[in-house]
């Protein structure tokens, strides 16, 4: 580290320990509230890995494709003039780690960089915890509400996999809570393509893949393809399904505010932590059959319906891609204005009964004709 950087370090944490009463987590929830302002009215474009990889083909000159380079000059033009913005999540991330060439993958990276100005979705799981926290938080209706989900859903790409703080550091805590919101501030500008320089020499970047999930699923709805008559229902159960993962959520949201409220803590056993979370699972469950309440868990929401609607179509299987693509469409769809994807998936958006088009904004495209058409409207507007 440099000298003036070590310097500017230093400011950093005597300025935060001047604020010992605000926490880690108020500081960042307060840079994402920030953030979300900040961004507010912009047009969110998100690329799934297929347009960011012809964009990057564009970008390196190796495109045969003039429509990918009008696409990309077109975004370019937007994102600088502050109409447009493309952020990622964690599974364009994922998949970056994927590529094997190093010069492609930094080109992807450096595009990235330039077209998302650094913004990503929080990750999948922080996005769901979120949203069932926001929608308790509306049914208490207490006068005094938190940020609405919409305003904690955007990040910075140093934490596409969510948000770590140093702890268990030699030093005192008011210290080291200013050490903290030291280092998330640092944190917090760095850029994607010096991420990848740090992480090249790390397991992460060989990937993940779903193979082995995804065939334990196919075997599952193989043996309960007759079960498989009603789109609701399937969509249903898929939905409870993942609820059942996120019960801990709301048991520990209510836990808190019993002790705001009190002044004591709510003491449990693992048995009966397990009873209370059970018990919410069912209040959750039936209350999803509403529409209303479904549309307020969008990630949820919308990645039940994807699974669902793999296992209606009987003669599909269920890929290890599938996974990535369900979630690009979680974030896509649920909070931006335009997702340029493949044409399967976008195909199985559109169905119908999904009724994603009625209930959400976003403009779902798989040629890139179109998306150079759809944002020379933009440009013009």
């Amino acid at each position: 580290m440099q000298y003036t950087e070590q310097s500017e370090l230093v400011d950093t944490i005597n300025k935060h320990r001047q604020y010992p009463h605000i926490s880690i987590d108020e500081h960042a929830k307060s840079k994402s509230v920030e953030l979300s302002a900040s961004i507010d009215g912009v047009t969110k474009v998100y690329l799934d890995k297929r347009f960011w990889i012809l964009l990057r083909d564009a970008h390196l000159g190796r495109s045969k494709q003039s429509s990918s380079e009008y696409l990309l000059c077109a975004l370019r033009e937007s994102v600088k003039r502050g109409a447009v913005i493309c952020p990622i999540s964690e599974s364009i991330f994922l998949e970056l780690l994927k590529q094997q060439d190093l010069y492609t993958r930094r080109a992807t990276a450096e595009l990235i960089d330039e077209l998302s100005l650094g913004l990503t979705v929080v990750p999948f799981d922080q996005r769901v915890a979120q949203e069932i926290v926001g929608f308790m938080t509306k049914s208490t209706c207490e006068p005094k509400m938190n940020h609405e989900t919409k305003e904690l859903v955007w990040s910075k790409l140093s934490y596409v996999l969510g948000v770590v703080h140093p702890t268990s550091t030699p030093f005192t805590a008011d210290v080291e809570l200013a050490l903290q919101k030291a280092f998330f501030d640092h944190m917090w500008d760095v850029p994607l393509v010096e991420m990848l320089e740090h992480l090249e020499e790390c397991d992460i970047l060989k990937g993940h893949s779903f193979q082995n999930i995804a065939d334990n699923i196919n075997d599952l709805n193989r043996q309960h393809s007759d079960e498989v008559k009603n789109f609701k229902k399937v969509y249903t159960n898929e939905f409870r399904g993942g609820l059942s993962l996120f019960m801990s959520i709301p048991r520990l949201w209510i836990e808190s505010e019993y002790q705001k409220s009190t002044g004591r803590s709510h003491v449990a056993t693992e048995a009966e932590k397990l009873e209370h979370e059970r018990k919410l699972h069912t209040f959750f469950g039936n209350l999803i059959t509403e529409k209303r309440v479904a549309l307020s868990l969008p990630t949820l929401h919308i990645n039940s319906l994807c699974h669902a609607a793999v296992r209606w179509d009987k003669g599909r299987k269920l890929s290890k891609n599938d996974f990535y693509d369900f979630h690009h469409a979680a974030a896509a769809v649920g909070y931006c204005d335009a997702f340029m994807t493949e044409k399967p998936l976008m195909a199985l958006l559109k169905q119908r009964h999904l009724e994603l088009e009625n209930d959400f904004p976003c403009k779902v495209m798989a040629n890139v004709n179109e998306a150079v058409q759809w944002m020379e409207e933009i440009i013009v507007g």
